[in-house]
């Protein structure tokens, strides 16, 4: 059985822009404007559709809905309020379209921290959270992680670097690798899914947001 996780345009969008809007300003070397809350990571749900077909397990990722309401944030972890946690999937099980299918958190990075492909290795954090959740559910659930740092020039000539659980690319001056990881509960861990289908990550580089 393969672990397939399709992430639609709208969910990779409000990831992507979502880990940007509170990236860390002093990791572009700027100070934090007085008037605005924590920056740091950022913490959302899922919501899509689980599918079987030919032996292969489907999560149809189709919105992504990033939580305002959180305890803590910090550019090392995020703590979301666990009764609005509850609420945002209360709403989405009124439409019987969309199933609970898990959640996502980014890895903000200063530019010499961040490691390309490591640097969307889950934490032992990260894998208790995730197995507590299916525990929760009943059903196995997914984990998507961006990790993202800013660059002072954009680079134009990127293409992005796809791989079977892994893309990494650019969107202007901020650099990220995209990342999709199941549980496994019987063996309690947190694994990479087999296939990570993202068009626009996988499909659209630097050059082709950047015309000019």
């Amino acid at each position: 059985m393969s672990v397939i996780v399709h992430l639609a345009e709208t969910a990779f969008i409000s990831i992507l822009v979502a880990g940007i809007e509170s990236f860390p300003s002093k990791y572009k070397g700027s100070k934090k404007p007085k008037s605005v809350l924590h920056e740091g990571e950022v913490y959302g749900l899922l919501f899509g559709q689980r599918i079987e077909k030919n032996s292969d397990k489907i999560f149809n990722t189709t919105i992504a809905i990033p939580m305002q309401m959180i305890e803590s944030r910090s550019p090392d972890e995020v703590t979301p309020s666990v009764r609005h946690f509850e609420r945002i999937k209360t709403v989405l099980a009124s439409y019987p379209m969309f199933q609970f299918l898990g959640t996502f958190h980014s890895h903000p990075y200063s530019k010499e921290e961040f490691n390309s492909m490591n640097s969307i290795d889950a934490s032992n954090t990260d894998k208790e959270d995730a197995l507590e959740d299916a525990k929760e559910l009943g059903e196995e659930i997914i984990e998507i992680i961006i990790s993202i740092t800013h660059l002072k020039t954009a680079p134009k000539s990127k293409a992005p670097d796809v791989r079977w659980s892994i893309t990494q690319n650019y969107c202007g001056n901020y650099k990220y690798s995209i990342a999709a990881y199941f549980t496994n509960t019987p063996d309690q861990e947190l694994e990479l899914v087999d296939n990570l289908i993202c068009p626009l990550a996988a499909g659209v580089g630097n050059y082709d947001l950047n015309p000019c």
